[in-house]
């Protein structure tokens, strides 16, 4: 019987483990009218406070951003049927 309760208990933490949900995070560059959208898939959004990223030129930039999950109506698709 123990060992039936511990198998049980392994597969439900196995399949909590494997049904993270990635996340959409919206995030706004400080001091310009840029948006940037990051995939997390744990943590929260809120918590991200800076993105780096390589132009062109191979060149490392950091942004500086304030990210929320809240979901906005413009990144739903819209679907017109006919």
């Amino acid at each position: 019987m123990k060992k039936q309760m511990l198998l049980i208990a392994a597969g439900i933490a196995l399949l909590c483990v494997s049904c993270a949900k990635e996340k959409s995070c919206r995030c706004s560059v400080k001091g310009r009218q840029d948006t940037r959208i990051i995939n997390i898939t744990k943590g929260s959004c809120e918590d991200i406070n800076y993105a780096q990223y390589k132009d062109d030129l191979d060149t490392l930039h950091t942004d500086l951003i304030i990210c929320t999950d809240y979901p906005f109506k413009a990144d739903s698709t819209i679907i017109y049927t006919k």
